[in-house]
């Protein structure tokens, strides 16, 4: 039986996967394509599935040669063995890429609440969403183009549709200021997307949404929920977590490194 982190790396493989356009193997695993939308990273990435033998150079050199056949602007490649990024991490960032480390966390039930999300929380459909995502994406360093902030949108909606997505969203004077995803195969369920307005934040709109998205996880009969966060947000993800969800580290995640192409 796979444990919880191989089922949860899984799931988020597998929604990849469900967005991509057409999928070239090379020698360490799968290089995904999304060519609607090429400026999403996210989409367009080799992952890492066979690390034995595989070096920073020759990872380096097969995005070189991969993405730029497809005309990319950004090179991306994700590891999701925890031994094998950590041994790639510094050799990549001694190529000038960035190294960015994802935790997976899993549900462990209601435990101990510290505090009551008592805020209204509605579930909406995806159009509702779209004037939140976007604002997020322009105050972003690399959101500042219209072309990356329509696509970036697009592929949060593109995700929703393949991951079955449910959406969930607290409103201020009639807008939604906070929202959060919750993705579903039938079995196992991923809250992602946590999203909420600068101006609005420090409210628990965050902590109301992410909360009832694993409460109606849990009640549709999903036996596992998880939630990724950057290791860089974790403090303030696992607070969150742990606090109202009881939600624990499994596990590192994957490790993905990127860089803009030369």
């Amino acid at each position: 039986m796979p444990s919880e982190l191989e089922r949860a790396v899984s799931f988020e493989e597998a929604l990849r996967e469900r967005c991509a356009e057409r999928i070239v193997p090379f020698r360490f695993g799968r290089a995904l394509f999304n060519d609607t939308l090429p400026l999403v990273w996210d989409l367009n990435v080799l992952r890492v599935d066979r690390p034995a033998g595989a070096t920073a150079e020759a990872l380096a050199a097969e995005a070189d040669r991969l993405q730029g056949e497809a005309g990319h602007g950004h090179r991306r490649v994700a590891v999701t063995d925890e031994g094998a990024g950590e041994a790639l991490a510094g050799p990549f960032r001694s190529l000038g890429w960035r190294v960015d480390r994802f935790l997976v966390m899993g549900w462990r039930g209601t435990g101990e609440r510290v505090a009551e999300a008592t805020t209204p929380v509605e579930e909406v459909d995806a159009a509702a969403l779209r004037p939140l995502r976007e604002a997020i994406i322009r105050a972003e360093p690399w959101g500042k183009s219209e072309e990356v902030t329509r696509m970036v949108a697009d592929s949060a909606q593109l995700l929703g549709r393949v991951g079955n997505a449910r959406h969930f969203a607290v409103r201020a004077h009639g807008e939604v200021a906070s929202a959060a995803d919750l993705y579903s195969d039938g079995r196992t369920a991923q809250v992602e997307d946590v999203a909420t307005f600068p101006e609005q934040r420090g409210r628990g709109y965050a902590t109301a949404v992410v909360l009832r998205a694993v409460e109606e996880a849990a009640a549709t009969g999903h036996g596992f929920v998880l939630l990724v966060a950057a290791a860089a947000a974790y403090g303030a993800a696992r607070g969150l977590a742990v606090q109202l969800l009881s939600l624990v580290g499994l596990a590192a995640g994957a490790f993905v490194g990127s860089r803009v192409a030369p």
